[in-house]
């Protein structure tokens, strides 16, 4: 069967790959040329995603839960939310388990108190993480 149109990706066969305490994601696609990328980010009840800014802009739908957050607002399943190129977002608390589709143009970076930059999850980190052998 030819592919050339797209491809389709079986993400219940992709492993859940850390990225904060209580929170996994799933590396959907990720484009080290473009530095586009969609993950799945589950989320455990009372898990916090800490403190970050969207380089670029992201697209997030609400698969399952509910909450708010500090700068978008009250959120539940089957909501869409956008996210701004540079937005600044405080650290989300998630008061329930929660899963969300998030498709980005670039990178976030994960801020300090201080809000410099710790952590840069980019393309390139999640290719290197999707192709990293599982931890025994």
């Amino acid at each position: 069967m030819n592919h050339s149109a797209g491809d389709t990706v079986h993400c219940a066969d992709l492993p859940w790959l850390p990225l904060a305490d209580g929170v996994r994601m799933k590396v959907i696609k990720a484009d080290a040329e473009t530095g586009r990328f969609s993950v799945i980010i589950r989320a455990e009840k009372d898990a916090v995603l800490p403190r970050h800014r969207h380089v670029e802009r992201a697209e997030i739908y609400v698969i399952a839960g509910h909450g708010a957050h500090p700068q978008t607002g009250a959120y539940r399943a089957g909501d869409y939310i956008s996210e701004r190129r540079g937005a600044v977002h405080d650290a989300l608390r998630f008061p329930v388990d929660t899963e969300l589709l998030m498709i980005c143009e670039g990178p976030s970076d994960f801020l300090g108190e201080d809000d410099t930059p710790f952590h840069r999850m980019d393309a390139q980190f999640l290719l290197a993480m999707a192709s990293a052998p599982p931890a025994a």
